[in-house]
């Protein structure tokens, strides 16, 4: 998603005042025009009637995205009245799926981290509207003024105006959580400040340390255990690689590759995303999770969030527009925005509150219906580059089924955007007809520093370019492409064989003189924002 750049300083702030008030009545716009709709919970009954349909979209959504196996869950009414898995924990195992195989659920976590901040507003720790700084000094942003003004309620609510997904590439590379906080001052915005949406994971390693220090925790995991997973008996649920590994009943992690199904590799990553994506869990302890969310923080008679408390989290803080809106809307007649971990829906046939998760190996889909007292979950283990793979259109389908919306190929759709987003994404790839040579590769290689990732030294690897990065040493390997741009292909930290390969354009940059003076490799998905790297000293300074 593309964003208009703006400037944003403290001399602005009038302007800034300008956007943030029209943002305001939007949402206020959008809460007012919230559908009417019957507050009769649905029966049990009318969606075990719907079963046959339902299963009947998710065996074809399965087999049209190839998926090796997935869970379903359905809640109405306070139980848990649908249960099943689907095909095989691991490909070229027998191995079922069942509603207790524990999965990944990528950003579903965010609405986690969410509940563990309403919980300390809910206990006079915290405020929605305390400064970050009052609690992390520490916290910078490129703009002083922002810094100084960004709010807890700002945290999680992606309209921080910095590009969209920046710095999750030092997630992937397994940076500490301090460094990916510290880069934040380094990154440009590029709208103002709580006037766009901007899907981040960042910020939530901030919101984690906010945490820590209003509750004098040992870790946001530490709380997150002993403060909502442990009250809401979700006693499979866990947030490390080494405890999904251990399990007995979990489901492996896969990924399409040059049109076969592959195993992926364990990694660091999303276990070093904490809040915005660590989690692992299951349809049977997920259902705790929608129950608690219908009850209005209440579960099995325990009272452990205040209604008043939830419902902040489900508060409309940013209204979507463009591809993400189009991408996540279930009709044209939907009005999309964030929320605190959550997107929020108006449609004509009542509201959705869902959120879903991508990781390496697994993609999730959470939603559910607040008036209806309905909600879904669905667990895959094939990750995709688009969206949230089969698991959101399965969960669309199965909400336009429960909600009485006409029947939409969700699936369908979804898996057709795949292929345009990859054909495009390989055509941008591809070597122009008639491509410029590189300049000798010696030419390039040296020394390089970003302020966000650090040094890199390029050398020749057997008549090729590569360097590392990262303190796992990441892999990248520099192919030509034309002139001064190459491809270049990341090997992010796997604890296995097969690691994932990341591919992006890499451009070195000229000085006055035309010699090599740094590189750039940015793009839309992750980075943009982020200051080149610049090179430490001039010539053919190191081979």
């Amino acid at each position: 998603m593309k964003l208009a750049l703006t400037t944003l300083n403290p001399s602005g702030a009038s302007g800034l005042r300008s956007s943030l008030a029209s943002a305001a009545i939007a949402l206020a716009a959008m809460a007012a025009c919230a559908p009417a709709v019957s507050q009769t919970p649905l029966p049990a009954s009318e969606v075990e009637a719907l079963l046959p349909q339902i299963e009947s979209t998710i065996q074809a959504a399965m087999t049209a995205w190839e998926v090796p196996g997935l869970a379903v869950g359905i809640v109405a009414d306070d139980q848990l009245v649908y249960a099943k898995g689907f095909g095989i924990r691991e490909h070229g195992s027998n191995k079922a799926v069942d509603a207790e195989t524990l999965f990944q659920i990528g950003s579903a976590t965010k609405a986690f981290l969410g509940a563990t901040e309403a919980i300390l507003v809910d206990r006079g720790k915290l405020a929605w509207t305390d400064k970050v700084v009052d609690y992390y000094p520490e916290f910078r942003l490129a703009d002083p003024w922002v810094t100084q003004q960004f709010e807890i309620g700002d945290l999680l609510a992606q309209r921080s105006g910095l590009p969209p997904w920046t710095l999750t590439s030092m997630m992937l590379y397994d940076y500490p959580r301090t460094d990916i906080i510290a880069a934040l001052q380094f990154v440009a915005p590029i709208s103002s400040f709580r006037s766009d949406f901007g899907y981040q994971n960042a910020f939530h390693l901030v919101a984690e340390k906010v945490i820590e220090r209003a509750a004098d925790a040992e870790s946001w995991e530490a709380f997150l255990q002993s403060e909502l997973l442990d009250p809401l008996g979700m006693s499979a649920s866990s947030y490390t690689a080494d405890a999904m590994r251990q399990a007995a009943n979990r489901a492996t992690g896969h990924r399409r590759e040059a049109q076969a199904i592959i195993i992926d590799p364990w990694a660091p990553f999303p276990y070093n995303a904490g809040g915005a994506g660590g989690l692992n869990s299951s349809v049977k302890d997920m259902s705790r999770w929608l129950r608690f969310q219908i009850n209005q923080g209440e579960i099995d008679g325990k009272r452990i969030l205040s209604p008043r408390a939830l419902r902040d989290t489900h508060q409309p803080r940013i209204a979507l527009s463009g591809f993400m809106r189009d991408l996540l809307q279930t009709s044209e007649q939907d009005d999309v925005a964030y929320a605190t971990g959550w997107l929020v829906h108006n449609t004509p046939q009542g509201r959705i509150i869902e959120h879903g998760g991508a990781t390496t190996g697994f993609t999730s889909q959470v939603s559910f219906d607040p008036d209806r007292r309905v909600g879904v979950v669905v667990l895959t283990n094939l990750s995709v580059d688009f969206g949230n793979g089969a698991a959101l259109p399965i969960g669309k389908s199965i909400l336009d089924l429960l909600q009485g919306r006409p029947p939409v190929d969700h699936a369908g759709e979804a898996l057709a955007a795949l292929y345009k987003n990859r054909a495009a994404q390989e055509a941008s790839l591809r070597p122009p007809a008639n491509p410029q040579p590189p300049r000798p590769l010696e030419d390039y290689a040296g020394t390089y520093t970003s302020s966000v990732l650090g040094p890199v030294t390029i050398g020749l690897e057997e008549g090729k370019l590569a360097f590392t990065v990262g303190p796992r040493d990441a892999r990248v390997a520099l192919e030509p492409w034309s002139g001064d741009i190459f491809i270049a292909k990341v090997e992010l930290p796997a604890l296995g064989p097969h690691p994932y390969v990341e591919t992006k354009k890499l451009r070195f940059f000229v000085d006055m003189q035309d010699n090599i003076a740094g590189f750039d490799w940015s793009d839309d998905s992750d980075g943009s924002g982020q200051p080149p790297f610049s090179r430490q000293a001039q010539g053919r300074d190191a081979g």
